[in-house]
């Protein structure tokens, strides 16, 4: 779409979906006025002229990152995140901070401070979270892709609610630099896109490396777990179907290190200003102060040996096909404490094991690395099929 054409179309969008507090801003009139100064930008790059979002986990020079909380953003960020400059730097139009769970903590994206992020393309459903109010955005046509952060589900888990697509990658391929942590050890930045192929477009720029779109799943052995619906597509591809079981054991270790991790992200604010956060995070802050610091390296080791045991069981795999959301997505209004388990078992079991993830909506692909991930996306995007619907 050429630029100005895209700006006008973002804009119209941020007027439409002007009460689904998708965007962190005093309403749709500063990003509307910020978007029409974009068109002065110089042009040129692989991504000239494509409007994304970015989570408020993510810093931008010249705007406030509230972390979806009311104890931050009283102040503009003084420099950019690297991850942001790249995109802008290949010619991508920022159209403003996505809002989001508080501090990236939950799966529905329901924000006391600053509006509950509607789903609009699900209108009884959650957008999922955190990364909700990205996912959102994309759905609603504000932008054409954007940025999230996933720690144990958050791009994956609104890709699925909201019917678009989101790439967990594996630790470290993208720079955390001026993002807002939860847990370090699993935290990434994700980029999300209504399309594979748009998804793979916005991966080579961050990454720098090109994904070869002519690869194929035929003669490849794909490992199918929780009896993923989209088998039959990848048989159809030319693939071998092996049943697997994911190893719901490493849960166990995976949530002790994030509790104790998050608990000492937040070492600055909680408890002493334990009342400026919601219930929700704050209980689970408030749990999190249990462990310590023999649990905690218990834990390291318990992680590291199901990873290697997991290795072995699936050498010889080229892919794991899932789905992305363990149970029913939440449904608006719902008790985030009492679904979140369910909902993320999937997600949070891949986020454990620090392997590149790739949700179509309620498909998750799973590799060693992002390229495959990609290639075999692709190659189901071909297909025709569309993007599989939350349960």
């Amino acid at each position: 779409m050429e630029r100005a054409a895209a700006i006008a179309s973002s804009a119209e969008a941020i007027r439409r979906h002007g009460d689904h507090n998708i965007l962190i801003e005093a309403g749709p009139t500063p990003v509307i006025d910020r978007l029409a100064t974009l068109a002065e930008r110089p042009r040129g790059g692989p991504l000239d002229g494509w409007t994304f979002v970015a989570k408020d986990m993510i810093d931008v020079a010249g705007l406030p990152t509230t972390r979806g909380s009311a104890l931050y953003g009283t102040q503009e960020a003084l420099t950019t995140a690297p991850c942001v400059e790249t995109l802008e730097g290949a010619g991508a139009l920022l159209v403003g901070k996505a809002n989001q769970h508080e501090f990236a903590w939950g799966i529905t994206s329901e924000n006391p401070h600053w509006g509950d992020v509607r789903n609009p393309r699900h209108a009884h459903l959650a957008p999922g979270g955190s990364s909700g109010g990205t996912a959102a955005a994309l759905a609603a046509g504000i932008a054409r892709f954007g940025l999230g952060t996933d720690t144990g589900g958050s791009v994956r888990i609104p890709a699925s609610c909201c019917g678009v697509v989101g790439l967990r990658p594996s630790a470290g391929a993208v720079p955390c630099a001026g993002v807002a942590p939860l847990a370090p050890m699993f935290d990434v930045v994700g980029p999300m896109a209504t399309s594979v192929a748009d998804l793979t477009r916005v991966w080579e720029v961050l990454s720098g490396a090109p994904v070869d779109p002519t690869g194929s799943p035929a003669g490849w052995t794909i490992g199918v777990a929780e009896g993923c619906a989209s088998a039959a597509s990848f048989a159809a591809l030319g693939a071998g179907l092996h049943e697997i079981a994911l190893p719901y054991d490493i849960l166990g270790p995976y949530w002790t290190i994030v509790g104790a991790q998050a608990r000492r992200t937040h070492e600055a604010t909680y408890p002493r200003n334990a009342d400026g956060y919601s219930e929700g995070v704050r209980r689970k802050l408030h749990d999190a102060g249990r462990i310590g610091h023999a649990a905690y390296a218990a834990a390291v080791a318990e992680l590291a040996a199901a990873r290697a045991r997991f290795a072995d069981l699936t050498a010889g795999l080229d892919l794991l096909i899932m789905p992305t959301l363990g149970g029913s997505a939440p449904r608006v209004g719902c008790d985030e404490a009492a679904v979140r388990g369910e909902v993320g078992r999937i997600t949070s079991v891949v986020s454990a094991l620090g392997l590149p993830a790739l949700a179509i909506g309620d498909l998750q692909l799973v590799a060693d690395d992002e390229a495959a991930v990609l290639r075999a996306g692709l190659a189901w995007e071909a297909l025709g099929e569309p993007v599989p619907r939350p349960r």
